[in-house]
């Protein structure tokens, strides 16, 4: 890892209500770590947070606690900065895509071989070296995009069989109201 991506940590602060800079934290992304942009909190720009201001395709992980995940950052969400519970891996070249790296780190494989490194006595943690000494392979651009394809279908399809259950389970609730009547 530490041959493909620049690794830092996210930076700490108290979120206010009000800013012009997003702060991410782990609570505003699922289960599953996708980001809720409902849930959002900011900060405001100064020269610190200047110093950690994510860009395009910075990778965000989380390597403390019970939920392993990635996500990766575009600027089209607008300004943001990453908590301190986020390592923020940077691609270093662009035979990486950043998706790709996201797609890995969150793949069944890589989350097993994070639990067996991890430790911590009451709080899961992965050390940034354990992290950067992690082996990753990088295929050619186009085998890349195929596998950030297929995890992006995947993803949509486990969402939509998500919705699913939350309507089959409201439909169930409705009708079960009116028989018991």
């Amino acid at each position: 890892m530490k041959d493909i991506a620049n690794i830092r940590f996210g930076l700490h602060v108290v979120p206010i209500e009000r800013g012009n800079i997003l702060y991410l934290q782990v609570r505003q992304f699922d289960e599953e770590g996708r980001w809720m942009p409902e849930e959002e909190e900011y900060i405001s720009y100064d020269e610190k947070s200047a110093e950690f201001l994510l860009k395009d395709g910075d990778v965000l992980f989380v390597g403390k606690g019970n939920r392993l995940f990635a996500w990766c950052y575009r600027e089209e969400y607008g300004p943001a900065v990453a908590s301190s519970i986020f390592f923020v891996l940077r691609p270093k070249s662009s035979a990486i895509y950043p998706e790709y790296l996201a797609a890995v780190l969150n793949a069944p494989q890589s989350k097993s071989a994070f639990r067996q490194l991890g430790g911590g006595t009451n709080i899961f943690s992965i050390r940034k070296s354990e992290l950067g000494a992690l082996e990753i392979t990088v295929p050619p651009l186009k085998r890349q995009q195929q596998i950030v394809a297929f995890s992006t279908g995947h993803a949509a399809e486990i969402r939509i069989a998500e919705e699913m259950i939350r309507q089959k389970k409201e439909l169930y609730k409705i009708i079960m109201s009116k028989i018991i009547r």
